[in-house]
């Protein structure tokens, strides 16, 4: 697909999923999206590594994490950093996100993460975000980044 039909056509997805984009916000957007559709994969591998595809008993389908966030993983992370400048730990998540969130397990990691090595370590859900928050509640996002 040509250089300027493919971003043309990511541009017209773009405005249609996030119409409250200024103009030139879709057009760096689509730049961007455009650009890392088409190079070389190299992401596409790591992800699979990390996830793992799942059907739900409803019907639904996901991914899984194949080491998800709890199980002690991320406390054992940090603690190999020794005595770290790692003040806080914040885990966010989209209501409405298309991967699967098991956020009791979460919490409970975040809890063993405050007890074990006093880090301040907390879950938040997003309203009316997907697996794009950033984009998708962009004030709420910035709220927690800066917070």
């Amino acid at each position: 697909m040509g250089d300027k039909r493919g971003k043309r056509m990511v541009e017209r997805a773009l405005r249609g999923r996030i119409p409250h984009l200024l103009p030139s916000d879709v057009e760096l957007l689509a730049e961007y999206f455009y650009h890392i559709t088409v190079a070389p994969p190299s992401g596409e591998y790591a992800m699979n590594s990390l996830l793992e595809p799942a059907v739900a008993s409803e019907g639904g389908a996901g991914v899984y994490a194949r080491e998800s966030l709890g199980g002690g993983i991320m406390t054992e992370m940090l603690s190999q950093h020794g005595e770290s400048s790692i003040q806080s730990v914040k885990v966010l998540f989209g209501d409405r996100d298309w991967m699967s969130f098991n956020q009791s397990a979460a919490v409970k990691e975040m809890e063993e993460i405050q007890s074990k090595l006093g880090i301040d370590a907390n879950v938040h859900v997003l309203s009316g975000a997907g697996h794009h928050l950033y984009l998708d509640n962009a004030d709420a996002f910035v709220r927690h980044v800066l917070d």
